[in-house]
């Protein structure tokens, strides 16, 4: 996957990875394109959630594999939740998705890939016809869907639908490559969460980029009761983004902003320089709510100059990551 025709090498095998309710959920297809070819499509399911079940709660499937079937360019992503009678449920249902290149490194440590990522407040994301994201027959992901249901209703035959602009690669207007970018705030032992103290709090992660970029767009995640999250060039001592998400009065998230630098030719991104992301919470409960607080961001860059760095399969934050995921002490054995 993100193959660029600059050499880089092709992945091997795919695996969704899917965080769901019911332990005999099966998957419905393979991938498989509608729309005369102009959209991926990948349905999964069915699965039950209970009521007032959350998402530590839910009983998690192990790893299965699905092939992407064609060469071209992937320009976005959507997320539904669909029931047996083919309504879409709340959105607010989905905790996550998010989807990692194991043969591919990251842009700022050197883990896995991550391709891209979905949240109940992310909502549709559709990239201009002219760039996408390269892939090619055969390439692969790990996605993990995490989902849970705080309402008072069980929903069964629930269905998880991700739909995907695609431009195939023989298309007579072929899309200009761009790069997936991801940054996670959060301890070495716990990477993808932290505790979220009584009051207001903040919890920042810094890196540098292992090759020249321009940064085109992102969009953050957070938790309940997460006001802000700020990216800092702390070399140049400049604010890149602020994104304050829409929340309701108990504060959980109803969206976040999408930031684009699309149309004035992105911003730049310096691996000489040190970048930090902050996430600030104001949690109102008086009591620390443990593994409570996430601060994400994610979005598309390009290259400026050079090729996308290599994966190196041997380093031990890379093995650690892919341990993580695939072998996850919540989640049931590989079949």
């Amino acid at each position: 996957m993100i193959q660029a025709d600059s050499g880089m090498p092709r992945l091997t095998h795919i695996a969704l990875v899917f965080f769901v309710a019911a332990a005999t959920a099966r998957a419905q297809n393979s991938p498989r394109f509608v729309d005369a070819g102009k959209e991926l499509v990948i349905t999964y399911g069915p699965v039950s959630l209970p009521a007032r079940t959350t998402h530590d709660e839910m009983k998690e499937l192990p790893t299965l594999t699905v092939m992407l079937p064609a060469d071209g360019w992937i320009r976005g992503m959507d997320v539904d939740l669909i029931d047996s009678h083919g309504r879409k449920l709340p959105q607010h249902l989905l905790h996550h998705l998010s989807a990692m290149a194991p043969d591919e490194r990251d842009l700022f440590n050197p883990v896995m890939m991550r391709f891209g990522a979905a949240g109940a407040e992310t909502g549709s994301i559709d990239l201009p016809r002219f760039i996408g994201i390269r892939v090619h027959k055969g390439d692969s992901l790990f996605v993990s869907i995490m989902l849970h249901n705080d309402t008072d209703t069980a929903y069964d035959d629930v269905v998880v639908r991700a739909r995907a602009p695609f431009t195939h690669a023989d298309a007579l207007l072929p899309a200009l490559t761009v790069y997936p970018m991801g940054m996670v705030i959060g301890p070495k032992d716990k990477p993808n969460v932290f505790d979220l103290p009584p009051g207001r709090s903040e919890q920042y992660w810094e890196g540098s980029p292992a090759v020249a970029v321009r940064l085109l767009g992102v969009m953050g995640h957070l938790h309940q009761y997460g006001v802000l999250l700020r990216l800092e060039d702390r070399t140049a001592k400049t604010v890149l983004l602020e994104e304050r998400p829409k929340t309701d009065s108990a504060g959980n998230i109803l969206s976040m902003p999408l930031s684009s630098f699309l149309w004035t030719f992105g911003k730049p991104i310096y691996p000489s320089h040190v970048y930090r992301l902050t996430a600030v919470y104001e949690n109102p409960t008086g009591r620390t709510i443990p593994d409570g607080g996430m601060g994400v961001l994610g979005g598309i860059v390009m290259l400026s100059s050079g090729t996308w760095p290599r994966v190196d399969r041997n380093n031990a934050e890379y093995k650690k990551d892919v341990e993580a995921i695939l072998h996850s002490d919540h989640q049931m054995a590989m079949p």
